[in-house]
């Protein structure tokens, strides 16, 4: 699918350019190296806890994450129930006609 492997190079991209300023192993948000692993290679699809894990770990947005939209502030202060409504939001719009 198109877009989990956009997720899977914006999360290649944010190791690379975590490593690249800091010369170390980038951090690892979720369960394991394998989970992560999975994740980078577009394989595995990640769970609302992993985004915001991810968005916290590396300072970005949940919609950067899942758009690639840097615009928007990060959003991994958000509480979990207020994210997973915005979630529910962008899912629902997705099944909305175009006008």
């Amino acid at each position: 699918m198109e877009t989990d492997q956009s997720f899977a190079k914006r999360l290649r991209e944010l190791c690379r350019e975590y490593y690249d300023e800091y010369q170390e192993v980038p951090p690892v948000p979720v369960s394991s190296y394998t989970r992560m692993n999975s994740l980078q290679s577009g394989k595995g699809k990640p769970t609302l806890k992993e985004l915001m894990a991810i968005s916290e770990a590396y300072d970005v947005s949940l919609n950067y994450l899942l758009a690639g939209d840097r615009l928007f502030p990060s959003l991994h202060m958000l509480s979990e129930k207020q994210a997973e409504g915005i979630l529910q939001d962008i899912e629902y719009l997705k099944l909305c006609p175009e006008e």
